[in-house]
């Protein structure tokens, strides 16, 4: 039995190894073969789309590289500008002393003198006398606190917002003569927008005073595009030529201001003559994140203290 066994496994096993009926070998299973026109021609679109990002990202980059350019020249430009306008300032300033307060200083000082000659000698002094020398002393105190005022930075806050304005518009030191409207619907409750809004209003109203040849400013707080703005306006001789409104020191503080609290600033000569300078607040105030966002990079140290100088 065992060999019987034993053949019958050794012919089962050349079976399996003969080819099948007909000359066929048994099924086996291919590999699937890819075209090579195929997988060129995915391969080449690829590349194509790459290539195309490549493309977009590179003017992308150009762009955002000009624009840099450009910025940086414009602020080293503003630089130049405030570091020049910071020494005009403080020729100004020590000229107004001089011209000013010295002068009102030299004649009490001359008529103190005089009265008290006059005591000496055992002379008749005049009432009006002393009453002039209590007038310049009067003057020279006015002087100074609006001087002191011009150049103390005090900060401002949405509840002394129209205070402040208000003390603005009636100092004494204004050539032309200036008063506040306001509006009933105005309201204003961001301490950081009141501030700015300030010193834009102050800024508009010295422009005024010394280019405008003016005979009344009018600083008027309103509510236009259900939003609050500041306008101030002047019946001047406004400007010939619009760019050269915006070519000064003094727009660029203001619009810099005006972009930190979300703002936009607009200068315009009305028909009717003379300049309007309006910055237009967002319809609400900018929460803190988005504003310190909004608002554009700081200046180097030496810049911002010149700048602090002069606003």
């Amino acid at each position: 039995m065992a060999p019987k066994r034993e053949t019958k496994r050794r012919n089962s096993a050349l079976r399996n190894l003969a080819p099948a009926a007909g000359g066929r070998r048994p099924y086996r299973r291919r590999r699937a073969r890819t075209h090579p026109s195929r997988a060129e021609a995915a391969l080449q679109k690829s590349k194509k789309r790459l290539e195309e990002r490549v493309r977009d990202r590179t003017h992308e980059l150009r762009a955002a590289n000009k624009e840099l350019e450009d910025e940086i020249a414009r602020r080293k430009g503003l630089e130049g500008e405030i570091l020049e306008i910071s020494d005009h300032e403080q020729q100004r300033l020590g000229q107004e002393l001089h011209d000013g307060l010295c002068q009102h200083l030299t004649a009490v000082a001359f008529m103190a003198r005089s009265t008290a000659l006059r005591l000496k000698n055992h002379r008749v002094i005049e009432v009006s006398d002393i009453e002039k020398i209590a007038q310049l002393v009067n003057e020279a105190a006015t002087d100074t606190r609006d001087l002191s005022r011009a150049l103390h930075r005090a900060d401002i806050d949405s509840a002394g917002f129209i205070t402040a304005l208000q003390d603005l518009v009636e100092r004494e030191i204004w050539k032309t003569p200036c008063r506040l409207e306001i509006k009933p619907s105005f309201h204003i409750d961001d301490d950081f927008a009141a501030s700015h809004l300030y010193r834009i209003a102050r800024e508009a109203v010295i422009n005024a005073n010394k280019h405008a040849q003016a005979r009344e400013i009018v600083v008027a707080l309103d509510h236009w595009q259900k939003a609050p703005g500041l306008a101030v306006t002047d019946n001047g001789v406004g400007f010939k030529n619009p760019v050269d409104s915006v070519r000064g020191l003094g727009f660029h503080i203001m619009n810099y201001r005006a972009r930190a609290i979300g703002g936009r600033l607009e200068i315009e000569c009305p028909k009717k003559g003379g300049t309007r300078v309006t910055c237009y607040l967002p319809n609400k105030a900018l929460p803190l994140q988005k504003r310190e966002k909004a608002r554009p990079r700081l200046f180097p140290a030496r810049i911002t203290k010149a700048l602090a100088a002069l606003i």
